[in-house]
Formats: C-alpha cells, sequence, structure tokens
C-alpha cells in the first residue's frame, strides 16, 4: 500500500509526498493525482503552476521497505513538475520523450543525497541537483524526557537553515510540549565553515552531540567536492 499526500500551501503551489514500497504507480495509492488536481482547480480555478514531489526515504526512519522505481507515466502527468525529491533507494528511471520534456521545459531541480542516482541523473541530463534536507545531529535529555533534532533545510530560493527541532511530553497522556527553531546559514556555508563553527551556534550538549555524529562534518567535507544549485528554481 502507498499513500501520496498533498499540501497546497508552501514554497510550490502543489507539493505531494508519497510514502511506500515497490514501484511508484497511480493505481497503487490511496489518493490519485486526478483526486489531487480536481481539488486544486475547485480551489484555484486553475491549474497549478508548480508542483514538487518528495518520494520518502522510509529506509532512513529504519524501516526495510522503500520504493524502488518509478512509474514514468505517473512522472508524466506532472507537466509541471518544478522539483523532484528522489531516495537513496531508487537506482533507476526510464526515460522517454515526454518526460524529459517536461524536466527540461520545467527545469526541473532533482534532489538526493551526494554520490547518488538522484545526483547522476541530474548531470545526466543536464539539470540542476540540491541535497535533499538532512538530519545530521539528535540529542535526549533524559531527566526531561525531551528531544531534539537538527536538521539542514534547503529553501527554494537557495537560502539554508537549521531546523530545531524539540520535542518534550506534556502534563497528561497525548500532549506534547517543544517547538521548531530556524537558524540561518550561508547558502555555501560549506565553504567557509566548519562543523565546529556551526556547533558552535548552540549550548554544550548540541555541540557535543554534533561533533559526535560526525554526519555535519561528513556533508561539508563532501560538500566541497560537489556541484550544488544555490539559485531559486
Amino acid at each position: 500500500m502507498s499513500i501520496l499526500h498533498y499540501d497546497f500551501c508552501g514554497e510550490y503551489e502543489v507539493k505531494l509526498s508519497a510514502w511506500g514500497e515497490g514501484e511508484l504507480h497511480e493505481k497503487g495509492l490511496i489518493s490519485n493525482l486526478t483526486e489531487i488536481f480536481q481539488k486544486f482547480k475547485k480551489e484555484y480555478k486553475r491549474k497549478p503552476n508548480d508542483i514538487s514531489l518528495f518520494i520518502e526515504d522510509s529506509m532512513s526512519y529504519g524501516f526495510d521497505y522503500g520504493f524502488t522505481s518509478v512509474d514514468t507515466a505517473f512522472l508524466e502527468k506532472l507537466d509541471t513538475l518544478k522539483e523532484l525529491i528522489l531516495p537513496d533507494s531508487i537506482t533507476d528511471i526510464k526515460m522517454t520523450p515526454t518526460l524529459e520534456k517536461i524536466l527540461k521545459e520545467n527545469n526541473t531541480l532533482i534532489r538526493g543525497t551526494f554520490n547518488s542516482f538522484a545526483e547522476r541523473f541530474a548531470n545526466e541530463n543536464g539539470l540542476n541537483f540540491r541535497h535533499s534536507d538532512y538530519r545530521f545531529a539528535y540529542y535526549f535529555f533524559e531527566p526531561a524526557q525531551e528531544s531534539t533534532e537538527l536538521n539542514l533545510i534547503f529553501k527554494r530560493d537557495g537560502t539554508v537553515i537549521i531546523e530545531e527541532k524539540i520535542s518534550s511530553p506534556g502534563s497528561s497522556a497525548g500532549n506534547t510540549f517543544g517547538g521548531e527553531f530556524y537558524h540561518s546559514l550561508k547558502s555555501d556555508f560549506y565553504m567557509t565553515q566548519t562543523a565546529e563553527d556551526i556547533a558552535g551556534m548552540f549550548g554544550k550538549s548540541l555541540y557535543n552531540a554534533i561533533i559526535s555524529s560526525g554526519k555535519l562534518a561528513k556533508f561539508i567535507e563532501t560538500a566541497k567536492t560537489h556541484k550544488i544549485y544555490t539559485g531559486e528554481n
């Protein structure tokens, strides 16, 4: 079973998010594209000008399943596709003249991890590439049962922020306190800052979590050797 979520608010007029396994195709989805586009047209009286498709990387959350391929016919229905975010579990997309036209005319931004199929796909087809959003540190404060995760978020206009996501249990079952806080970075931060520089923006506990995980340092080291699109899409 696969699920297709949608949102009409945000950086793109329609943001699609798919979660499931096997091949991503319309027949296997609980919500389908026709229904979603009908709802958009009813609300806005027109077709969406830009669409983002985020194919969830369920394996990165510890699940033993995920999407391994994408039905090209599904992508061909997204004629205003501006952003395509691919998980590492997808290693091939069958290119057709129709899909190539959509990607080139929309200058579709391809997102994924470094050295992945997503990056190769972008390079081979003359498309821009940007890394997908990336969790680089996690800290759990046991006395308060409070957790904090830090994510690198790459915005549509090329800006980069650190999302500090805090969650702690409420005073009664089912309640959760916390919040989300945002810290700006330069779009080319990986060329001018070290992991220690960025960790210094936070207190001792988060500093130690950032340095001990090593993920941010590895990202910065790798990013220096890759071509990353920093302009607006």
